[in-house]
């Protein structure tokens, strides 16, 4: 690592925020154009224009009144971290002065890197996976290259999402066993963050490694599998009918 990997990680960082950018507008635009997904999961009407009037609201102003509420809450936070406790989240490691001929016993990455920091760390050589993995690749993968694998992986599987879930409900409201499930997987990414953040040692690494199973499991063979044994609620027929069952007015 030299001048040249820092200038290309430089300019990484800096055309980022505007690949963001444009795909923020882009977002924008389709959803102002498709709309927006609603918590039943049922599509909009497409018979008539009275129909789909019905089944939705417009983009002006709910939508854009809700989305600047949720900026305008994102960046009060953002702020008072910024301004009144801008080390809280941070490392005391960051303000030791870097040397290369010596590595901090103890360094993590930022938190919302943790849970996959985590991952890595939990395929070590003393696992049964990694070392059948080894065995037959002949030592081309070790331990270290599998948990770069499994860290990334965890990421792509995120990804897959649409392709792994086989279930024609689109909405979790519906689906008590996969909201149980989910709920288990919140639960296992926050294990998996404050394990990312000790220092290694046999328990940790006992923890990191069956939360780290548990995420694979999750999106390899348990969202798949409820989508093909779970017997969803019944569902409304149009959104306008969820509407009215939750919000009209009985004596109408």
């Amino acid at each position: 690592m030299d001048n040249a990997t820092l200038n290309r990680f430089f300019s990484l960082h800096y055309l980022l925020p505007f690949v963001i950018a444009a795909l923020v507008a882009l977002h924008i635009w389709s959803f102002h154009n498709t709309g927006n997904n609603n918590p039943t999961g049922v599509e909009v009407r497409r018979g008539s224009k009275e129909e789909a009037e019905k089944d939705t609201v417009p983009f002006w102003p709910y939508y854009v009144i809700k989305d600047l509420f949720a900026l305008g809450v994102v960046l009060v936070i953002f702020f008072a971290v910024v301004s009144f406790m801008p080390n809280y989240l941070g490392d005391p490691v960051n303000y030791v002065q870097a040397n290369p001929l010596s590595t901090p016993a103890h360094i993590v990455p930022e938190w919302y890197f943790l849970p996959f920091y985590a991952i890595l760390r939990a395929f070590t050589a003393d696992v049964w996976l990694v070392q059948l993995v080894e065995f037959v690749t002949f030592g081309i993968v070790d331990a270290k290259f599998f948990g770069v694998v499994a860290m990334f992986g965890a990421i792509a599987v995120l990804a897959m999402v649409p392709w792994l879930d086989t279930s024609s409900v689109r909405s979790g409201k519906y689906r008590p066993k996969f909201k149980a499930w989910f709920g288990l997987l919140v639960i296992d990414f926050v294990v998996l963050m404050w394990a990312g953040a000790q220092v290694p040692n046999e328990l940790i690494a006992w923890i990191s490694l069956i939360a780290s199973a548990y995420w694979f499991a999750y999106f390899l063979v348990i969202l798949p599998l409820l989508g093909v044994l779970e017997k969803p609620l019944p569902q409304p027929a149009t959104i306008e009918d969820d509407f009215k069952s939750h919000y009209a007015n009985p004596a109408e």
